[in-house]
């Protein structure tokens, strides 16, 4: 699976590791710096591409960047195309009435959004997942499980206020 890391911060490259060494294509992009992208990548042993350009060529697109930096991301992909997003921003932020990764599923405007709360990028790791479309879920608990990790799914994207901390 093309799997796309927007972000490269300790725990963008610890998802990235994860993911790779389930066997996936996994690139990484920085919306603040490529060079940030390029180690990253190397330490991963991947390679580093444009947000804008993961969107268009990966399956998967993890947003693992600090809460504070999502409209920076979001506006370094644009358009996420066909990819699934995944929101895995750690520091969560929802408002009364929604969760982050639903904001970011509007900010993106994609139904295709899926809340993956990955706590210790390890396989072992149990993740809870939630979304609305039961094909990007199982296309990101696939992965997922390659990797070596447990998920469990929490519901809809609504739930996913459940998941995160309070803003």
């Amino acid at each position: 699976m093309r799997i796309g890391i927007v972000g490269s911060d300790d725990r963008a490259r610890a998802i990235g590791r994860l993911l790779h060494a389930g066997g996936h294509q996994v690139t990484f992009g920085d919306p603040a710096s490529s060079e940030r992208a390029e180690r990253a990548a190397r330490e991963v042993g991947s390679r580093a591409e444009p947000p804008y350009e993961q969107a268009m060529h990966s399956d998967l697109l993890f947003f693992a960047v600090p809460g504070d930096q999502v409209d920076r991301a979001v506006t370094a992909v644009g358009s996420p195309g066909e990819a699934v997003v995944v929101d895995a921003i750690s520091d969560g932020r929802p408002t009364r009435t929604r969760s982050g990764a639903e904001m970011l599923g509007r900010k993106l405007d994609s139904h295709r959004v899926v809340r993956a709360l990955i706590g210790a990028p390890m396989p072992g790791s149990n993740i809870p997942i939630c979304g609305d479309d039961p094909s990007a879920k199982g296309l990101v608990d696939r992965a997922l499980q390659s990797a070596g990790c447990l998920v469990t799914d929490r519901g809809p994207l609504s739930s996913a206020k459940e998941l995160e901390a309070p803003a």
